[in-house]
């Protein structure tokens, strides 16, 4: 048994993506496309420092200028910058911003938390897990032991389409746009906000440009613009800007993962002691780093904390608390294998206990070419190339959809699906699925999504919207076929099973009609076919195992890294579009590569504001910094259904990029993002590659 022959997903549908058109032509319309007339402009009154408190505001004027409706103060105490302290509503754009500059903000700052170091519980101070004892005894016995910290930096939330909602009340009834990640629960949002009934609201989202976990539900900006429509009986728009994304629409909360782990001379982890600061805003949770994970750890004695500091919330973003965590346990596994002078890939074969990983290692070390590794800071010369390993997996439990496929006498077929298309897609998939399925070609399949007038359908996150859709249009997609099957055997008195469709045509016996011959023979106005069950499109699930191996370059005078070469191997299961696949594959390792080299929220010590929040010096990964990347999807086997994609491939980058760096310069950099500085600190030895 090969890889190359038995895992590797054979290209069955090559096919491109339905909406490139329309997004290259701009015919797409997203929610900012929209303006209904007599539309309201409203937003939040926002403090602008981390600590503070509003001690005086001209609501006066601001009211005074033309145009504007609406302004209210509703708190005077700012506990993060971009903090919502009211808001303000007007007929215009032009007048919403000169109102917000006749209010005249004045605060009195007060001293923020901004240092993770500073608020995090000293490690003495942290109460002893109830197996410690025994983890110290482990950790006696241990043949190699490694005790370090690892930090992750907060990474915010900045999608291509910014949040925004539009709401148009008409009193007994409500029509809605908005960029989400959930059809239904914006709209289930909006209709408290509203008074209405869910039937009552009609919500779309046809274009979303994307979402990464921080949209869901209508939010405040939806909130925003539901009250201000009902108030004022007119459409009225809340979208945010670019610093008010980067402020307000939520992050990947930092963390401080202290690990101490031993391991045993023939390679076996054996135990350790791990605690996981998760850095978050200023009240509530959501800063959990899945550290440990993947690797059998043996004993281990885990403790957290959340460390709350004066900046904005975090909020789910892709596979949120994994990549976080599996830079540490990545980075502690390289340190380890060194200790013990090992291969790392090797160490990691004795530890990691899924047999589709292991053979998705050994397959990755191939394609990278492994065999080139070089023992840590070796290379000759001022540029210096490295290789790196890491993993991850996601969960693939089934959930609730319902499809509905309607066959039209003229040979139209329609896939209808309430559920949003963020820009990954979804539309392309259920396309391809009732197409397949019915047997004919994708241009007969018209198909409409992200409508709460449509089948109701999950939001996306944890990687949900396909697996739990597909299994439902492969089913809606059979019965439609049976139903045109059973027209043409009633029309050759024939048996149903005795016919078949390919390429869309109708064979039975010597005989052949084409599909759309086939349609005419419908008499209503149509044939529709509901499904809302799994049925036999779904088989037991895997793992979407992820494996990536990196190739990186480092310039050790300079401390650049440049990332060579990325190749990242997937489960994905059943595989219905190569290139939406390999699209997820590819996205995820660029956001990866990102949150490990570049983004990297920075707050002003003393004012607590955030000194980068635009596009220009929060650094986001562009088209030169990304590598070549081979996306390798993966089928661990045959019977399997449709997979999590979103979440897995962006989980190992990080890992893997901070190993391969630490293999080039023989040295490590635990504080992400790797930049110059931290890699020329991490060479002169400083601890950590720096702060």
């Amino acid at each position: 048994m090969t890889y190359r022959e038995d895992n590797r997903v054979a290209y069955e549908n090559d096919a491109l993506r339905l909406d490139i058109v329309e997004k290259v032509t701009g015919k797409a319309k997203f929610t900012t496309d929209y303006y209904p007339k007599g539309m309201l402009w409203a937003g939040y009154v926002r403090c602008p420092y981390g600590k503070a408190l509003l001690t005086s505001y001209d609501k006066e004027a601001a009211l005074a200028v033309a145009g504007v409706l609406d302004v209210e103060i509703s708190k005077t105490e700012g506990v993060y910058a971009g903090d919502r302290l009211g808001h303000l509503c007007a007929e215009s754009r032009v007048a919403y911003d000169e109102g917000m500059a006749a209010l005249k903000l004045r605060f009195k700052v007060q001293t923020p938390k901004t240092d993770p170091d500073a608020a995090k519980t000293p490690l003495d101070d942290v109460e002893a897990p109830e197996n410690a004892g025994k983890v110290a005894e482990v950790l006696g016995d241990s043949d190699a032991v490694v005790e370090a910290t690892y930090r992750t930096q907060v990474q915010t939330h900045c999608c291509m389409e910014p949040h925004i909602g539009l709401v148009d009340f008409k009193g007994d009834h409500a029509i809605a746009w908005g960029s989400t990640q959930g059809t239904f629960s914006f709209r289930d949002e909006l209709t408290g906000v509203l008074g209405l009934k869910k039937h009552e609201v009609e919500f779309h989202c046809e274009y979303v440009g994307g979402g990464f976990g921080s949209k869901f539900g209508a939010g405040a900006e939806g909130q925003l613009a539901a009250k201000m429509s009902k108030r004022f009986g007119r459409p009225c728009r809340v979208g945010l800007s670019r610093k008010e994304e980067q402020l307000d629409s939520g992050n990947r909360p930092g963390s401080v993962q202290y690990m101490k782990v031993g391991a045993t001379k023939d390679g076996k982890l054996a135990g350790g002691r791990i605690h996981v600061a998760g850095v978050v805003g200023p009240a509530g949770g959501g800063g959990g780093a899945r550290n440990p994970s993947r690797y059998n750890f043996g004993e281990v004695a885990r403790s957290s904390e959340e460390v709350h500091l004066n900046a904005g919330f975090p909020r789910a973003m892709r596979a949120p608390g994994h990549p976080q965590g599996m830079f540490a346990v990545e980075m502690m596994m390289d340190e380890l294998a060194a200790k013990l002078e090992m291969d790392p890939l090797a160490f990691r074969l004795k530890n990691d206990p899924h047999e589709t990983r292991r053979a998705m290692l050994k397959a990755g070390a191939e394609l990278i070419g492994w065999g080139r590794r070089t023992a840590d800071g070796s290379g000759e010369g001022p540029i210096k190339r490295g290789l790196g390993v890491a993993v991850g997996d996601w969960y693939n439990t089934a959930g609730g959809a319902t499809v509905t496929v309607e066959v039209y006498p003229d040979g139209t077929v329609v896939a209808l699906s309430g559920s949003q298309d963020i820009g990954t897609g979804f539309r392309t998939m259920l396309c391809d699925c009732v197409a397949h399925q019915l047997g004919v070609p994708r241009e007969r399949v018209k198909v409409r999504v992200g409508s709460s007038e449509l089948p109701p359908g999950p939001a996306s996150g944890g990687s949900v919207t396909s697996r739990f859709v597909a299994p439902k249009a492969l089913g809606a997609a059979e019965q439609a076929k049976q139903g045109v099957l059973k027209l043409v055997a009633q029309e050759w008195q024939s048996e149903i099973a005795d016919l078949s469709i390919k390429d869309g045509v109708i064979r039975g016996g010597a005989r052949e009609m084409d599909w759309a011959e086939a349609c005419r023979l419908i008499r209503d106005d149509r044939l529709t076919f509901s499904v809302s069950e799994d049925g036999a499109y779904r088989s037991k699930p895997t793992d979407s195992d992820a494996v990536q191996f990196v190739e990186v370059e480092v310039d050790t005078e300079t401390g650049i890294v440049r990332v060579v070469k990325i190749v990242a191997l997937q489960d994905v299961g059943q595989a219905v579009n190569r290139h939406t696949a390999e699209n997820q594959v590819t996205g995820a390792v660029i956001q990866g590569l990102s949150f490990a080299l570049f983004e990297d929220r920075i707050l002003d010590p003393t004012l607590g504001a955030m000194v980068n929040p635009d596009m220009e010096f929060y650094k986001i990964a562009g088209p030169a910094d990304v590598p070549e990347i081979v996306p390798v999807l993966w089928r661990s086997r045959d019977d399997v259904s449709v997979n999590s994609l979103g979440e897995p491939p962006v989980i190992p980058t990080p890992g893997a990029i901070g190993c391969a760096v630490a293999n080039a310069i023989g040295a490590r950099v635990r504080t992400m993002p790797i930049t110059p500085a931290r890699v020329l600190a991490a060479l002169t030895g400083a601890e950590g590659g720096g702060a």
